[in-house]
């Protein structure tokens, strides 16, 4: 795993997490990175993102771009009925591999793909960045620390009122799976998880619903309000029509610590915008992403509300600052065998989660952890 030259990164697909996000969390490592290609089946957009960025090579064919340019480390940044593709292509060529999120759509495609990558003796890393969030560090603090006592009860949400993604082919099952809760809860449950310790999943019972965006034309929304404030171009014409996958997702986890998550997710729905995650413990409470805690001192209530200096982000201008802290630790950990932060094992139990929502959704009752861990 040890390596003392710079990495070559090859990156495939090139949509709009491509150029926002991968690619500037890249420059920010260019003492310890080359940055050599770019790949997508689309040419336009392939040869705009080389020339946008600079980027030496790019490629229509994934294979022939490993073939000859021979990366160290690959981004897959594909819809997400790809990502086991072209990560088992990348490290059938030895390459370590960041695959966006959701790793996989199932638990045992995610198991089979960590298991190829020990195989190979590469490191295969999940970029669930939203972890990097000042609010989650903060409270992954407060959790180490004791300040919350033992949590019992979690509880998130992240609406959009109208922000059904329009840039890509997020709303097409055969591309991406399924909809709202592997774009947006995915990021929710992985922060949630890991703030906790990352406790065993025992059970999910959960509802999905896709009543609003097939049946809705002309309503005014926003790429921004969508989750693309930078980084779209030459997008694919979007259709209602071909919405296939859910706009909103809820449901409630129950964990091996005793703890549940009650949340709700969406694209479209008739509520206010909201984003949200609470954590309630014997000692204190704990609202994000406000990081206010509340507690009792003496015989009074009390909420306390730290004082956070914005100087200390790093990353704070770019519009997904997640994955420039998500590929520092993880070249650190491929150069250096530093701690890898984004865990295979952490990663497995979103994937089971994932896998048994839309399992529970689709049959309308509580799924447990042994029917789908197998």
């Amino acid at each position: 795993m040890l390596k003392e030259s710079k990495l070559k990164v090859a990156i495939i697909s090139c949509g709009m997490i491509t150029n926002a996000a991968h690619i500037p969390a890249y420059r920010n490592l260019g003492d310890k990175v080359d940055l050599v290609a770019v790949c997508d089946i689309n040419p336009v957009s392939a040869e705009q993102t080389a020339k946008r960025h600079g980027i030496p090579n790019w490629y229509i064919d994934a294979e022939e771009m490993l073939q000859k340019e021979k990366p160290d480390l690959v981004s897959v940044c594909t819809p997400n009925a790809l990502h086991k593709k072209m990560t088992m292509l990348a490290l059938s060529y030895g390459c370590h591999v960041a695959c966006e999120k959701p790793i996989a759509f199932t638990y045992a495609d995610a198991k089979e793909m960590f298991e190829y990558a020990r195989e190979k003796n590469r490191v295969l890393f999940a970029c669930q960045v939203v972890r990097y969030n000042q609010e989650y560090q903060f409270a992954k603090e407060m959790m180490e620390d004791g300040v919350l006592g033992d949590v019992y009860f979690s509880e998130f949400s992240l609406i959009r009122r109208r922000g059904v993604p329009k840039w890509g082919a997020f709303h097409r099952k055969d591309a991406n799976g399924g909809g709202v809760l592997c774009d947006l809860g995915v990021h929710l449950i992985d922060a949630a998880l890991w703030v906790m310790g990352n406790p065993g999943f025992v059970s999910i019972s959960g509802t999905s619903s896709s009543r609003i965006a097939r049946n809705e034309q002309g309503v005014i929304t926003s790429l921004a309000e969508s989750g693309a404030p930078a980084g779209v171009f030459n997008a694919r014409p979007y259709s209602p029509e071909e919405f296939e996958v859910e706009e909103f997702a809820a449901g409630n986890i129950r964990l091996d610590n005793g703890c549940c998550i009650n949340f709700k997710t969406s694209w479209a729905v008739n509520l206010p915008p909201e984003y949200s995650m609470s954590f309630a413990g014997s000692k204190a409470g704990l609202l994000l992403p406000k990081m206010e805690i509340l507690t009792t001192m003496g015989k009074y209530q009390t909420n306390v509300q730290p004082r956070l200096f914005p100087e200390e982000a790093r990353f704070a201008e770019e519009p997904f600052p997640g994955h420039s802290y998500l590929f520092e630790n993880a070249v650190d950990h491929i150069l250096t065998g530093s701690p890898l932060a984004v865990r295979p094992e952490e990663t497995l139990t979103v994937a089971a989660i994932i896998d048994a929502f839309y399992l529970s959704a689709a049959e309308n009752r509580e799924v447990r952890a042994e029917e789908i861990l197998k």
